[in-house]
């Protein structure tokens, strides 16, 4: 597959960023006098809308870019083509003069390149070495005023294992400096010639609309990090259920894949797998009010999206359980009228929480038809108040009912609940928990959950990964594989050892009936494109871990493995913080002491959970109940879950209440912390280190050490072109490489 790299630069030739401009001399200053150092110039506002029509992409880019200082600047703009594109329109126009470009080819561009590094010591170009380039001059940059410019270019997409992958150069749309951009948005439309099975992004939180053989992508962000590209991935497929494979391996024998499974974007009424749902609705004395009547509502909407040839029932409970129906009854027009004139009648607030009950009641109506999901919808606004109170007792009584097909969704509203409760119910009985907050709508929230789940296209999911020599399957992650939706999908993350071709089984309930699907896919033994696949499925173990200790105790060995990923993918836990670094540059004589990662046990301590910016606290993972306990669950849970790499990322700033923080945030970390592709880099005195040097076993790698700029330096980065950007970090660096631990190093004045 061919691998671009797009960047977007403007050059001042006197300040301290990619955007660096020279002043212009015969033009006055419009405010005060300058001040010594110029300030980056700022991306303003960035806007994406690309076509792909059959594997041709039409790239549109609109930038906006901010003089924030008081004088007048003459910039260089500096675009490294994709491989294979093509210019098509480029456009800026100052006083109705179109400004002149030109192309240079790879060597003239290269030569630019090194040269701006070293007369700016700053090494942040090098990723783009060995690129062809477009170049335009840009004058004036106005004194506190903005350039905007519109370039076009295509580009034949490449299809590999069926996916088709179209990657937009995130990271170069920057200053260098704050790489934040102020405002943010792509739009992306895809049509091909047969229907679409998969279009998602591993990289970003996108929005995704499908419509049998075309799909809009959507994104739209404030203040967004530039630190890693934009990858969408597209597949098609003629099979009722698609499975695309997204493989990163370096050629070490250890690799990492993604595995999405979609339904059809039109499923036939036959292929809906008929359902039995009972709805637990929590009617004690604190739901009354505003609370109980949104309540009611969400029920009576969820009655109405059931399938005629759906079973339910309704068990409403406060002292004690009160089934609408001795049995599961048949969703025809007339029970479903029944039963929402009685959820309007006949439900109201009053009495203690018996959930122990409740449940019994619910387990017991299970008809037993494994063809057939048992969803048991569980609503609750507090703790187990009358009759059995004791949390083993409560969730034993699921286990020992034994019932193949139950999934057990469990609702919490508000704070002042048993949130242990409710997740272990969830978790160990293939099923999903979800909270309504204080503020929020439990109408909204439990609607759309109902939405969610209306339509199983694919249950009881069985896969069956190769189990030879060549190819051994391991860590998949989430453990127990969730029912497929009509209009959702199945992301799973895993490892694998080995290479070659293999053939994926899956099975599964379509319509009834039990169904097998084989997909021929290929592992790898070198693929380097989906580098957020490492830190993606790190990300996803660490939320199992967290949870793991959190609903079942702390273990020592569980909570030495968080921190051992917390420290390898920079991520941050309830164990360790992004802090602190040494004063001191170690010399090469000495092993530098790793940058130390806080017990946040002594950090944290004492503190509610909205103090934190970013993950729970220790205090928090033990908490049973309270805004803590939810928080923690709600995070946790968002972490197992992460399907994108930018998700993830929002994660350790979703503290901040003004998104307009977040910014703020970002360049806080980055001072100390870099991920960039799979690597994390800790910045320990003017050093910045690779994690994988800081291991035990690094030390036994082949040390290599290089100059900063020196022959032997160009020589490393032309030899290895996508070493570029990892040396892009700084001048000084720790870096393994292909089994070599290079030291880079600036010579002292």
């Amino acid at each position: 597959m061919n691998k671009f790299r797009l960047s977007l630069y403007l050059f001042l030739i006197l300040g301290v960023s990619f955007l660096q401009a020279r002043v212009i001399p015969n033009i006055p200053n419009t405010t005060a006098p300058s001040p010594v150092v110029l300030q980056p110039i700022q991306v303003k506002s960035h806007k994406v809308n690309t076509e792909i029509k059959n594997g041709i992409a039409t790239t549109s880019i609109e930038s906006v870019f901010y003089n924030p200082n008081n004088r007048v600047l003459e910039g260089t703009y500096l675009f490294a083509l994709p491989q294979g594109a093509s210019i098509s329109g480029f456009s800026l126009w100052i006083d109705g003069k179109e400004m002149p470009a030109e192309l240079l080819n790879a060597q003239k561009a290269e030569k630019i390149y090194i040269d701006i590094v070293r007369r700016m010591v700053d090494p942040a170009l090098l990723e783009f070495v060995g690129r062809e380039t477009f170049k335009m001059r840009i004058f004036p940059l106005p004194a506190m005023g903005s350039r905007q410019i519109k370039l076009t270019y295509q580009q034949v997409l490449q299809t590999e294992n069926g996916l088709m992958r179209y990657e937009y150069p995130l990271t170069s749309v920057s200053n260098g400096y704050d790489d934040v951009i102020g405002e943010l948005s792509w739009n992306i439309k895809v049509s091909s010639d047969i229907d679409l099975k998969s279009v998602f992004s591993p990289t970003h939180n996108v929005k995704v609309v499908k419509e049998n053989n075309s799909a809009t992508v959507s994104f739209q962000g404030n203040n967004v990090p530039t630190n890693r590209d934009f990858v969408l991935y597209i597949s098609n497929s003629n099979k009722k259920v698609g499975l695309s494979l997204v493989p990163f391996a370096k050629g070490s024998g250890d690799g990492y894949f993604m595995m999405m499974l979609s339904p059809q974007v039109k499923i036939n009424k036959e292929d809906i797998n008929p359902k039995d749902v009972v709805f637990v609705l929590d009617t004690s004395g604190s739901m009354i009010g505003d609370k109980m009547e949104q309540a009611k509502n969400a029920l009576k909407y969820s009655l109405q999206q059931l399938n005629s040839k759906d079973n339910f029932n309704i068990i409403p409970f406060s002292t004690e359980a009160n089934p609408y129906q001795d049995k599961l009854i048949s969703a025809s027009k007339e029970n479903i009228d029944k039963a929402l004139e009685y959820v309007e009648e006949e439900i109201y607030a009053r009495g203690g929480t018996n959930i122990y009950e409740a449940l019994s009641y619910a387990l017991k109506m299970s008809s037993g038809d494994k063809n057939r999901p048992y969803m048991v919808i569980f609503m609750t606004d507090g703790k187990p108040t009358i009759g059995v109170i004791d949390t083993e007792q409560i969730i034993k009584q699921a286990s020992q009912a034994k019932i193949e097909n139950l999934r057990l969704f469990t609702f919490g509203i508000g704070e002042r609940l048993n949130t242990k409760l409710l997740d272990r119910l969830a978790e160990e009985n293939k099923g999903a928990r979800e909270y309504v907050g204080p503020k929020e709508d439990i109408e909204v929230k439990i609607s759309n959950f109902v939405d969610k789940i209306s339509f199983p296209v694919l249950s009881n999911i069985e896969i069956e990964f190769p189990k030879t020599e060549d190819v051994r399957i391991t860590e998949i992650y989430p453990k127990q594989i969730p029912d497929l939706f009509k209009g959702t999908q199945i992301t799973l993350l895993g490892r694998y050892k080995g290479n070659g071709d293999q053939a994926i089984r899956l099975k599964g309930f379509i319509g009834g009936k039990n169904q097998e699907f084989v997909y021929e896919v290929n592992f790898p033994e070198k693929n380097e494109d989906n580098t957020d696949l490492p830190r993606l499925w790190s990300i996803r173990k660490v939320g199992y871990l967290l949870d793991q200790i959190r609903l079942h105790g702390e273990n020592e060995e569980l909570k030495e493995e968080v921190v051992r990923l917390a420290k390898k993918y920079g991520i941050i836990t309830p164990y360790t913080s992004y802090l602190v670094v040494e004063d001191e540059t170690p010399t090469t004589a000495t092993r530098p002491e790793p940058p130390r990662l806080f017990d946040r046990r002594e950090e944290t301590a004492g503190r509610t959970f909205s103090e934190k910016t970013s993950a729970p606290g220790v205090d928090d993972l033990a908490a049973e109940s309270g805004e803590r306990a939810v928080e923690a669950s709600k995070k946790i849970q968002k972490m197992r879950d992460s399907s994108s790499a930018y998700e993830a990322d929002e994660e350790a700033f979703s503290g901040k209440e003004n998104k307009n923080d977040r910014g703020k945030d970002y360049r806080q970390q980055k001072s100390q912390v870099r991920k960039i592709s799979y690597k994390t880099f800790y910045l320990n005195g003017k050093v910045w280190y690779d994690s994988e040097s800081l291991e035990k076993k690094a030390q036994k790698l082949k040390k290599v050490r290089i100059k900063y700029l020196s022959a032997e330096y160009l020589k490393l980065l032309r030899k290895n072109p996508k070493i570029g950007k990892f040396l892009a970090l700084g001048s000084q660096l720790q870096l393994v490489w292909e089994g070599t631990l290079y030291e880079i190093y600036l010579p002292k004045k």
